[in-house]
């Protein structure tokens, strides 16, 4: 797959129907995209995929929530005597922000989605939140992990977290770093 990225975007109709887009690719992307039309083989059918671009956030912004995560679990371990880890801490707040959707499963199937979903990684959590209207199924919550937070998403996670080391009187960064931080990844349409 390869991907490239552009501005602008127009079509034309064509006399049988068809519509023919037009994509500017920009001087700095011209070279790879040459490369990648050359590959292409004359009637093999393509799937063309459009999505708004969003920047990838940054392993400082990702590093620094573990970092967060870290130290509210040591603070909680220390008050309550109770061991608690950073996934502990990264759960939690993943409920906290609610990226999450609920579906509805009979108990059987609800047990191998849960189990499904929360292999996909740390943050993939679910939860029983109600029964169906009908009282047949299950009402399941799944919440995503933090990898598929847009930056708005992460963002907010951080700032959670930020806010919980504040009430702890744990030290963070100081607030223009934190912004700093948080626009660097901060990208289009984020």
């Amino acid at each position: 797959m390869q991907v490239f990225q552009t501005n602008k975007i127009d079509f034309n109709f064509n006399r049988d129907g068809d519509i023919t887009a037009l994509f500017t690719i920009p001087k700095k992307q011209i070279c790879a995209f040459q490369n990648f039309f050359n590959k292409l083989k004359e009637n093999k059918l393509y799937d063309i995929e459009i999505k708004e671009h969003r920047e990838i956030r940054s392993q400082n912004a990702n590093k620094y929530m573990w970092v967060l995560c870290q130290k509210i679990a040591e603070k909680l371990t220390e008050e309550q005597n109770i061991t608690h880890t950073k996934e502990d801490v990264y759960r939690s707040s993943i409920r906290d922000i609610g990226v999450y959707k609920d579906n509805e499963f009979d108990e059987i199937t609800s047990k191998t989605f849960r189990t499904a979903w929360e292999k996909l990684g740390t943050g993939w959590i679910t939860e029983q939140v109600d029964f169906s209207s009908d009282g047949n199924n299950l009402v399941i919550r799944f919440y995503y992990g933090s990898s598929t937070y847009n930056t708005k998403q992460m963002s907010k996670l951080i700032n959670n977290l930020v806010e919980e080391c504040k009430e702890y009187g744990i030290e963070t960064l100081p607030p223009e770093e934190l912004k700093s931080m948080l626009e660097s990844w901060r990208g289009y349409g984020g």
